[in-house]
């Protein structure tokens, strides 16, 4: 089996390997365009792993990058049909993007759902940074936790978090247990939140600005500083979109604005993730954890896997009064 690390170029064939595995349930329909391919890959947005045998396609494995913080994101493994050891290709393709993630961007995650992905990613050493609930569901079973991978010795270096009430939350803790012990001395950054800016803004009756958002549908990511008052414009900003029937606002802050997290946490936003070395910023990355307005309800009685494991998340994020 050869691996292969597509190109532009391959942008036809793999989208043909694509329109003839799988049909219009698959999540990720862009990969049926030979056009998009090409131009997804020639942007770097997009990284394929080609697996073959004697110039036939066995398997292909997506990932895609965040270029605002260069993490990679592991996605779909496509493994044909009619081969043997069909599991052993689809680790080949998953461990070559798990490599070539650390090696050139040094954060590297991928989200599970079910039990035997989850024990997985745990044995080649991924460990859970919490989870992500569905967009605009309220079921729990819709959720998928996020799994991760930090290189140390990644190109960029993780600044050492600050102690406070964000970082020594139990789930905090023990994601920061994991990870080698980072820079110490460097600032953290003073404004939130932090993400991709790629959103829109508008003036507010107050006559400031909204912070800048990105919106698809049934939830909004604010994704960058809010002017001089944050907070302010947050739950400003947060009210008016309920008003027009959007209950899922999310948010990414870095670990050290405390008193901002106590201050969301308090209006009704939920903390669900601690990301390491998430932001990007020179060639610093800072700790951020991510805060949800609307946070799927874990049972009395968590029967199934993920309920069992958001139930716990959430138990490590809980604020000891």
């Amino acid at each position: 089996m050869k691996l292969t690390l597509s190109r532009p170029e391959h942008a036809e064939v793999i989208s043909e390997f694509y329109r003839n595995l799988h049909g219009s349930e698959f999540a990720h329909e862009e990969m049926f365009s030979a056009s998009t391919v090409a131009q997804l890959l020639r942007d770097e947005e997009l990284t394929v792993v080609v697996a073959s045998h004697q110039q036939k396609i066995l398997g292909c494995g997506l990932a895609f990058l965040r270029p605002w913080n260069q993490s990679l994101e592991i996605g779909a493994l496509s493994v044909v049909d009619d081969i043997p050891d069909r599991g052993e290709v689809g680790k080949a393709l998953f461990e070559a993007l798990r490599r070539l993630g650390m090696k050139n961007h040094g954060v590297v995650f991928f989200r599970a759902r079910s039990e035997s992905s989850f024990k997985r990613g745990r044995s080649i050493g991924a460990s859970c940074w919490g989870f992500r609930p569905a967009p605009g569901s309220e079921s729990v079973e819709d959720a998928e936790l996020i799994m991760g991978f930090y290189n140390a010795a990644g190109q960029s270096q993780r600044v050492e978090p600050p102690r406070n009430i964000v970082t020594e939350l139990p789930f905090a803790a023990r994601v920061i247990e994991g990870i080698e012990a980072g820079e110490k001395g460097i600032p953290y950054p003073k404004s939130f939140p932090v993400g991709c800016p790629r959103g829109t803004g508008a003036v507010v009756i107050s006559g400031r600005i909204w912070p800048t958002y990105h919106s698809r549908g049934n939830y909004i990511n604010i994704e960058n500083a809010a002017g001089n008052y944050p907070i302010e414009i947050i739950r400003e900003f947060t009210t008016t979109v309920r008003t027009k029937g959007v209950r899922d606002v999310r948010l990414t802050l870095p670990v050290n604005q405390d008193e901002a997290f106590i201050e969301l946490v308090d209006f009704g936003f939920q903390p669900v993730a601690y990301l390491p070395g998430w932001f990007l910023r020179g060639p610093h990355r800072f700790d951020c954890v991510e805060l949800v307005t609307a946070v799927p309800r874990v049972p009395h009685v968590a029967a199934s896997f993920l309920s069992k494991a958001v139930g716990k998340i959430n138990e490590g994020f809980a604020i000891q009064v």
